[in-house]
């Protein structure tokens, strides 16, 4: 498979998973970070993933057009930790678990003086399988699911007993499925290696009646070794997620269509990964008025066990 096929299949894809679809939400489960979760594993590998990622929100969208008028938010933030753990039962079947942790989701209100609401918990969990269809001569086609589940049904509520809004909730508070497919080619004479995954979650109702939109996550990434420790990595990112909805009524202000570019780079040692990647946008299309992210700074530490 030549470059020009890798690139046609992956727009093929796109326009298969987005075709009558208009747009997506801010932010999906667990994030996708870096590039080094990819496939399945040799059989009794262990591989253990953690990251840290922080993410700031000051641009409101109406549609596709910025909203500097719009000051309700100052700006909004977060910090997230997590890991993965992947397990390769045989050559085909690969298990993983998901798992991360807010320390901090902020919004500052633009009121004078400035008001603060922040919160922090789990995120949902998630175990997965991953089989590997087909492996040869550089390439590589691998699909996955799983179940995605809440630690605590019961959303988070402030001091005064109120329950915080949607976009402070740390979790869904819901179960929902993860579906993935990646496909991954390697060419040796250009020593570069041409990767897509992509990635769908599903949620359902929580207790509150209320169900986060399907979201759609597909990403092409692009890596390259400068030398024997280094490698660098670009990574463009399309997230699109449709409505909330509440007691079966499609939610205002939810859903979007986003593209983003990540540049990753990647040091090996002793056989462990460290990562360092930020995020920006390129494309930001939302449903009525939101804000949306400026930029994120992600760090990643993966180490390969044989077991």
């Amino acid at each position: 498979m030549h470059i020009k096929q890798f690139v046609a299949l992956f727009v093929t894809l796109i326009l298969l998973l987005h075709i009558n679809k208009i747009a997506a939400q801010c932010c999906s489960g667990n994030p996708v970070v870096g590039s080094t979760n990819v496939g399945i594993l040799t059989k009794h590998n262990l591989r253990i993933i953690s990251f840290y990622r922080y993410n700031y929100s000051d641009a409101y969208y109406d549609n596709n057009q910025r909203r500097s008028d719009i000051q309700y938010l100052k700006y909004t933030n977060y910090h997230y930790a997590g890991g993965i753990l992947a397990f390769g039962i045989t050559s085909k079947f690969t298990a993983e678990a998901e798992f991360g942790y807010y320390i901090q989701k902020m919004e500052i209100l633009n009121v004078d003086p400035l008001l603060k609401v922040s919160s922090a918990g789990l995120n949902n969990g998630v175990v997965s399988l991953k089989y590997g269809i087909f492996k040869k001569a550089g390439f590589e086609c691998t699909i996955g699911a799983g179940l995605k589940f809440p630690f605590s049904t019961e959303l988070q509520k402030d001091n005064n007993g109120n329950i915080l809004s949607v976009t402070l909730q740390p979790s869904t508070n819901a179960y929902g499925g993860v579906f993935q497919l990646y496909l991954q080619k390697f060419f040796e004479q250009q020593k570069l290696r041409v990767l897509l995954i992509h990635r769908t979650e599903t949620n359902a109702y929580n207790i509150m009646y209320y169900m986060r939109g399907i979201a759609l996550t597909s990403s092409l990434f692009l890596s390259r070794p400068i030398n024997d420790h280094w490698s660098a990595i670009l990574q463009i990112r399309n997230e699109y997620r449709q409505r909330d909805y509440l007691y079966d009524q499609p939610v205002n202000a939810t859903g979007a269509m986003l593209f983003f570019v990540a540049p990753q780079i990647n040091y090996s040692i002793k056989k462990i990964n460290f990562s360092l990647l930020g995020d920006l946008p390129l494309y930001r299309n939302v449903n009525e008025k939101q804000i949306t992210s400026k930029y994120a700074i992600s760090f990643i530490i993966t180490k390969d066990f044989q077991l």
